[in-house]
Order: structure tokens, then C-alpha cells, then sequence
């Protein structure tokens, strides 16, 4: 036989040997851990007639196994939690999807692809390295936990102690999805990682720190007792305590300027300035505006008194919580 024709059926043969390996199911659609253990990764597969949408059916089959993880860990957190009378949870466990979204599949590949060539229906496996993850959540906690090891330093400024506390609790409950995450990616031995100081204690704290600077809450310009009362409300959101001592300040005035009209309705137009004093020396300025109408004065200038106390229960109460973490 001419060498030519046993070169040309070995290639067939080759060719044909290579398109039946190609049919062949791989292992990792019935044993997707096969490739990628289980100690170390997480897997899901997925499968539909399109190949996008295999893909996406293998990522929701990995965010489900992750929420009913996230949900386990956030109601056991919780419920250590609840014995403590002053700590409110920050909806962990309606944030269970956003767990899903946020911790899983931005760190989630699609690694494998295959498609039937019978059925045509398409296959892909989707891959997580908890241990990559769990790293990356680790690093942030550590971060967390240096950063309010700083803050519990001594500071001999009341105020400035008071902030840094402040700082501590906001970044814990920034932190808070890490040690969820991390929890949930961590192995079944039960033991769950939890923060140094606890929220609890950080509060605590806070309310200590927080009788060291009583302020006084002054209004003018407004009898209906509104803006005194969103003040308050402020101030008791934040950890601060109201006092008649003067050493620290919150002076709001409503200043009314020339009125408008327009048929039979006016327009008054308000001006609102809150300022935190320490003695004679202003630490932070807020100013707020507007302009509302009535069929009276009287009617403009109250509905533009309601606008300032909402205005102050929001954009006063962000800007004064900014000012005080940024004092640390």
C-alpha cells in the first residue's frame, strides 16, 4: 500500500479519534468537583439550549448554595445578638442578595464550557476559590481591626475621642458583610469569626465618651418647637447628650426674608444657620434654604418650618455625622 494512503487513513482516524473525544460528556457535568475540590473551591453547573444562558444558570446555582449559607451565619450572629438589649442588626439578613451579588459572583468564573452535540443543549461550570475569597475578606477585616485598635487610642480632647469612637462603629458596620461572607465561606467546623470589640461595646463606649461633652440645643426663630425636636432627634441618633452646659453649642436661627406673591398666594422664603460651637470658636456651619407658599404668610412660613426640620433630620444629620468622623 502507497505510503501516501496509509498517511491519509492514519490521519483519519487521528481526526475522527480527536471529534469523538470532543462528544464525549466531560466528567466535571456529573462531578463538577472532580477538577476543583471542594476543600478549596465552589462550584456549580448550568445548562440551557443557549450558551448564555448556561452560564448564567451555573452562577445562580453557586449564589444559592452561598445564600442558604449567608442566611445560616446571619441568623446565628443574630441570634447572639439579640441578647444584647441596645444593639439594633442592620438587616443582614434582608441583604442576603446583595451578599450574593457582592460576595460571591464578582469573584465567581466561568471556567469550562461544553456543548452536546446531539441535544445541542449547552453546558458550562462556574468556579469560586474560597480560599482567594476568603483571603481577600480576611485582609479587609484585619484592616478593620487595626483601625479601631487605633481609634481606641487615648486622646485627651473629649470631642475628638468621642469622633474616633464614631469612626470605630461606622467602620465595623462597614465591615460588617466581611465577616459574613467570610463566615459563610469558612468550613462547617461552626466556629464563626467575630470582631474584637463587639458593637455592643463599641456603643457603650460611645454613650461613655458621650457625657464628657454635653451640648446645649438653642433655636430662634421658629415657635412651633420643629427644628428644636429634629435637632434633638439629631443629636440622639448620633450618641450625643443634650444639656444646659454651654461648653459645646448647637445654635440654629430661621431668618425670613422678603416675602413674594403670586395671585393669592405667597411665597416666603426661608433661610436656616446651624452652628457647633466650643465656646466662642464655630467648629462646624451648616446653611439650608427654601421657599414655600400658603394662601397667608403664616401658612408659607409654617409649611417652609416643616421643610427645614425634614431638611435637618437628612441633609443637616449627614453633614454634622461626616464632620465628627472626620475629626479623628
Amino acid at each position: 500500500m502507497p505510503k501516501k494512503i496509509i498517511y491519509t487513513i492514519l490521519l483519519f482516524l487521528l481526526i475522527g479519534s480527536c471529534l469523538y473525544a470532543g462528544k464525549k460528556k466531560p466528567e466535571w457535568i456529573s462531578n463538577p468537583y472532580s477538577q476543583y475540590p471542594s476543600k478549596q473551591y465552589l462550584c456549580g453547573v448550568g445548562m440551557a439550549k443557549e450558551l448564555n444562558s448556561a452560564q448564567n444558570e451555573a452562577l445562580k446555582n453557586i449564589a444559592g448554595f452561598f445564600e442558604t449559607r449567608v442566611i445560616a451565619v446571619t441568623k446565628s450572629m443574630e441570634s447572639e445578638k439579640s441578647s444584647s438589649s441596645n444593639y439594633q442588626t442592620s438587616s443582614e439578613t434582608s441583604s442576603s442578595v446583595k451578599a450574593i451579588a457582592e460576595g460571591t459572583l464578582k469573584y465567581t468564573q466561568i471556567k469550562e464550557t461544553w456543548q452536546d452535540p446531539k441535544t445541542k443543549t449547552f453546558y458550562a461550570l462556574a468556579v469560586m476559590d474560597k480560599i482567594a475569597v476568603q483571603t481577600i475578606y480576611r485582609n479587609e477585616i484585619d484592616d478593620c481591626e487595626e483601625f479601631i485598635e487605633n481609634c481606641l487610642a487615648p486622646n485627651d480632647d473629649p470631642l475628638i475621642r468621642f469622633a474616633k469612637i464614631l469612626s470605630a462603629i461606622d467602620k465595623l458596620q462597614q465591615t460588617q458583610n466581611a465577616y459574613t461572607y467570610y463566615n459563610a465561606l469558612a468550613s462547617d467546623s461552626g466556629i464563626l469569626l467575630k470582631p474584637f470589640h463587639s458593637l455592643q461595646e463599641l456603643l457603650e463606649l460611645r454613650n461613655y465618651a458621650a457625657r464628657e461633652i454635653p451640648l446645649q440645643i438653642r433655636v430662634f426663630g421658629d415657635s412651633s418647637g420643629l427644628l428644636d425636636a429634629s435637632l434633638k432627634n439629631v443629636i440622639n441618633q448620633i450618641g450625643l447628650l443634650e444639656n444646659d452646659n454651654p461648653e459645646y453649642q448647637i445654635v440654629a436661627t430661621v431668618n425670613p426674608e422678603p416675602h413674594k406673591s403670586l395671585g393669592q398666594q405667597f411665597f416666603q422664603p426661608l433661610r436656616l444657620n446651624i452652628s457647633f460651637n466650643y465656646g466662642e470658636k464655630n467648629l462646624f456651619s451648616f446653611v439650608d434654604k427654601t421657599e414655600q407658599g400658603g394662601s397667608t404668610i403664616e401658612e408659607a412660613t409654617s409649611r417652609g418650618i416643616r421643610v427645614l426640620a425634614q431638611n435637618i433630620e437628612n441633609k443637616f444629620r449627614k453633614e454634622f455625622y461626616q464632620f465628627l468622623l472626620n475629626l479623628h
